[in-house]
């Protein structure tokens, strides 16, 4: 941020940066022109601020890591360009025709699944007769290590595409050449992922196609968590351990879940997207509410147990629960398109929700190989319409969004009982059950004010251990309003390579004060439930904050 001294020097101070753009700028240079090649300049009160899309990462890939001191064994870096990366066109979609229609896993029929366990086997043959086949089994899956791991760098720092609003475009890049790389193997365009249903009660079980080894053996990967299995109930909020809990239990845990994280939490489009993410704000500013829950839940649940002796190493997760082996199971692009799929519904809900239409979000790029072994740009901007890259769902029906709760407490718990939060936080280790008093600045509001402005209890400064699976839940007046989680992974944070800060985790709650009938009340009951890794969490205060969506 450059001050102006006076408003007349606005533009002096343009002019002074464009000379300097084009002097002496070193080719490593996070302002690079071979690097970037987009930049804006923003004049707000008398002040130019630079923000800068992430850049496609075609000029570094170096070692990526499990944790701290523990390399992954093999590169995940993609097969040398033997072209200038500055030469790396960008990609543009086809014509459709036709969409690919995108089928749910536990309703697809035998041809369907022979077709699939082919596609998959012909990928995997790739490996052996050129390991640096970029469409190869192995390298798809190093796509999502070298994202994620840190071996990618945008100037000194990782490049990291979750826990930012890069989350949903760059799964759906990674998705789509996925599915055109299979449809290419076995000759078939018309060919379309399966998305895992995990949203609907049919759906909830993991999909029977992967879990045949003699019949679908291609599909079938032997680093998962066998106790979940055959009839196993999937848990949109699993941590490491099973809850006891009936079938007809967890499948309404899941609607409401599902409610909660797509339509109360999500009211805006920060909060389901992620926080923006620019060369200026570095990794990991903060995830979308989809993200944390239910994406990476059922990460875990499908993973190995962490501790597992795996032969060569103790689990950290793998395969499904470690992001660098995650691309390692085809149950990981199924489970993704259905996460993709709930971007397709939460653009219909209506409301405030709307896609982001901020510079630094749509000229953000990411690098891929098609089909064709052609090394591609692509951006960000061109991912806003599914159908315009040519697939779409099979429609199903989503019983989730009638699960709103719609009883009011009946009890209204005494906050004048409870500690304010200055006599909590800070909290050092959120290692038991902890409740206190959060004041609002104003109740009552009208829907006028609240169609203006979304209310958020925000808790400030979170910490935690990146190689800890983490999850925290949150109440209010006993009601749950949404949990925070944390799948293992490393940064590349010289001073505290495992320690990350979210600056702000909200969690909007205009809707659930509503539905418990606490919007006239002044001062609120919350209630931190630490389910797995609460001794590496700590938060440095909470407060109640009102913002635009």
């Amino acid at each position: 941020m450059i001050e102006a001294a006076e408003a007349g020097s606005t533009s002096s101070l343009k002019r002074g940066f464009r000379k300097r753009q084009n002097q002496n700028v070193e080719t490593n240079s996070p302002f690079s022109r071979n690097t970037y090649w987009f930049g804006r300049l923003c004049l707000c009160g008398g002040s130019i601020n630079l923000t800068t899309p992430i850049p496609a990462p075609t000029n570094f890939c170096g070692t990526a890591e499990i944790k701290p001191g523990l390399n992954v064994p093999y590169s995940c870096c993609p097969p040398k360009l033997d072209i200038d990366p500055k030469d790396i066109p960008y990609y543009k979609l086809p014509p459709v025709s036709k969409l690919r229609i995108r089928p749910a896993a536990h309703a697809v029929d035998e041809e369907y699944m022979v077709k699939f366990n082919l596609a998959i086997k012909r990928m995997k043959e790739l490996d052996v007769k050129d390991p640096s086949d970029p469409r190869g089994f192995s390298q798809q899956a190093n796509i999502h290590c070298a994202y994620c791991n840190g071996a990618y760098k945008v100037g000194d720092k990782e490049l990291q595409v979750h826990y930012s609003w890069l989350f949903f475009p760059y799964h759906r890049w990674y998705l789509y050449f996925y599915e055109r790389i299979l449809g290419s193997l076995i000759n078939d365009t018309s060919f379309a992922l399966p998305y895992w249903n995990w949203d609907h009660p049919k759906g909830m079980r993991f999909p029977p196609m992967f879990d045949q080894p003699n019949v679908y053996p291609d599909l079938y990967n032997p680093r998962r968590n066998n106790d979940h299995r055959g009839q196993a109930i999937l848990d949109l909020v699993h941590f490491g351990d099973d809850v006891k809990a009936t079938d007809l239990q967890r499948m309404c845990n899941n609607m409401v879940l599902l409610y909660r994280q797509m339509v109360t939490n999500s009211p805006c489009s920060q909060l389901f997207y992620g926080k923006p993410y620019t060369v200026e704000t570095g990794p990991k500013p903060g995830q979308g509410v989809v993200e944390n829950i239910p994406h990476t839940p059922v990460h875990i649940w499908v993973g190995t147990v962490v501790g597992l002796d795996l032969g060569n190493k103790k689990s950290d997760g793998e395969d499904m629960g470690n992001f660098y082996t995650s691309g390692l199971d085809p149950a990981f692009y199924c489970h993704h398109a259905n996460v993709d799929r709930m971007w397709t519904i939460w653009q219909t809900i209506g409301g405030k929700r709307k896609d982001i239409d901020d510079p630094d979000f749509l000229n953000a790029e990411l690098f891929f190989y098609d089909e064709n072994k052609k090394p591609y740009r692509v951006k960000v901007r061109d991912t806003l319409n599914h159908k315009k890259m040519g697939f779409d769902y099979l429609h199903m029906p989503t019983p989730w969004r009638n699960y709103k709760l719609v009883k009011k407490s009946k009890t209204k718990l005494n906050a004048r009982l409870l500690p304010p939060t200055t006599k909590i936080f800070p909290i050092a280790k959120l290692d038991k059950v902890i409740s206190f008093s959060v004041q609002r600045l104003t109740s009552g509001r009208t829907q006028q004010e609240k169609d203006a402005k979304e209310e958020m209890l925000t808790f400030k400064n979170l910490r935690y251990d990146v190689r800890k699976q983490m999850r925290f839940d949150v109440f209010i007046n006993a009601e749950f309003s949404g949990s925070y989680t944390n799948l293992p992974h490393i940064q590349r944070n010289q001073s505290e390579p495992h320690i990350t800060t979210i600056k702000n985790f909200q969690l909007a709650i205009n809707e659930l004060l509503e539905e418990i009938g606490l919007e006239d009340e002044y001062n609120l009951v919350v209630t931190l439930v630490p389910k797995i890794g609460g001794e590496f969490v700590s938060i440095e205060s909470a407060e109640i904050t009102y913002e635009a969506c």
